[in-house]
Parts: structure tokens; sequence; C-alpha cells
């Protein structure tokens, strides 16, 4: 799951850009992550309750009292790594927004269209920070749900906790990024998850789903010492 926190203190344009932002995100990510979207209409409350459980902040740079740069500065100041896109009505704020780094712009006079267009960054933003795979069509995958990838005829099947995905590729192209995901090779046509691995039984992996996987015999002895 990914986070969203809008503010914005016009309660209209807050709940349109959080519709327009879980469509998008949904597309997107073709049902390997969500987006949670919260809506404040005070930034005071955002600071207080939002700040260390959200992933990306959307900011109307004229929200209440407090400009939008302002309220940037005080979530950089709690969180370094947050991501931010600025939102208005004037479109002269953008020059002025470039010195807060911000991944994002959506004027509320485009704002359907400028949502589209800031995905494509939010989307490389969350690649660097989460364990975001782009896989074929521009696709992403949460590899944080992924238990395991197989090759199936001439398709790979990334197998989640709750969901699968189907794409017409091969292991080969992406198993050196699956291993820097912490992912193993078990056979010729299996990787796995490290972290969803319940247990090693003889030549068969058991993970935490209940799912199992049998371990080629001229790996087993890696595998088991990649598990210790």
């Amino acid at each position: 799951m990914t986070r969203f926190t809008i503010c914005d203190d016009e309660p209209e344009h807050g709940e349109l850009i959080s519709r327009y932002i879980k469509a998008e995100y949904e597309e997107r990510m073709q049902g390997t992550d969500i987006a949670e979207t919260n809506v404040y209409q005070s930034s005071a409350d955002m600071l207080a309750e939002a700040v260390e459980d959200t992933d990306i902040f959307i900011l109307d740079i004229e929200c209440g009292d407090v400009s939008g740069f302002e309220v940037a500065k005080r979530i950089h100041e709690q969180k370094k790594d947050a991501g931010i896109v600025f939102c208005t009505s004037h479109e002269n704020y953008v020059f002025q927004s470039f010195g807060f780094r911000p991944i994002g712009f959506i004027r509320k006079s485009n704002m359907k269209e400028d949502v589209e267009h800031t995905m494509y960054n939010i989307s490389n933003f969350l690649n660097d920070k989460k364990k975001m795979l782009n896989v074929s069509g521009g696709r992403l995958i949460n590899i944080d749900n992924i238990v395991a990838v197989e090759v199936y005829t001439h398709a790979l099947i990334f197998r989640g906790t709750d969901t699968d995905m189907e794409i017409r590729s091969t292991l080969s192209e992406y198993e050196n990024r699956l291993k820097q995901y912490g992912f193993i090779k078990i056979s010729r046509s299996i990787m796995v998850n490290k972290s969803y691995v319940e247990r090693i039984e003889k030549d068969k992996i058991i993970m935490r789903n209940g799912a199992q996987y049998y371990i080629s015999r001229g790996n087993v002895t890696q595998v088991r010492r990649m598990l210790v």
C-alpha cells in the first residue's frame, strides 16, 4: 500500500484530487499495489498526524494562513525522503517551488491531466524509494507483495500475497533485478522471495502462505546456505 496525504483547505478540491490519484495509481499498478489517500484541510492537523506514515504529500500552496512551501519545509524537517507534489490555482508558483525539489506540480485548472502526468514522476520516485519493479508495458510491481516468480510456457507469473500478475517475458530478463530484492532461484523456472520462506524440507521450500516449491537437485545445497 502507498499512502498519499492531500492538504487543501477547499474540501471539494482535495476530494477530487484523491479520486484522480486513486484511479491513476490503480491503472499504473494493475492490482499489484493500491493507493490510500487521506485528505486534510488543516496543515497543522496533517503535520501532527500524517507525516510518519505518508509516502507522497500533495500540498496546496495556498492552504489557509500557512504557505504550502512552509508546510513542505516542516515535512522535510521530520522526513527527509518525503515526496512532495504542489497544487495551486496560480501557475506563477511553479518557478518558486523549484527550490523544494518537488516531484510534481498539479494545476487546479488542469487537474486530471496533471495528475496523470505527475504519476510518472511519482512512480519513478517510489521505484527508487520502495521495492518497485518496472515490468513490460510500463507497469510497476511492489516486490514486497510478491511471494514467488514462476515461468509458465512463454510467460512469467508474479505470485502475489493478494493477486497474481502475468506478463509475456522470460525469467532471465528479470533474474538479476529480482536477486537484488532478495529473491532466490531454486530451479530453472522458479524464484522465491526469501522474506516469505517459512521453512525448507529436504528438497522443498514451504512459503508463509502455504505454497510449496521444489528445489532442483543441483541447487539444494546452495539454497539451504542462502536461507541460513
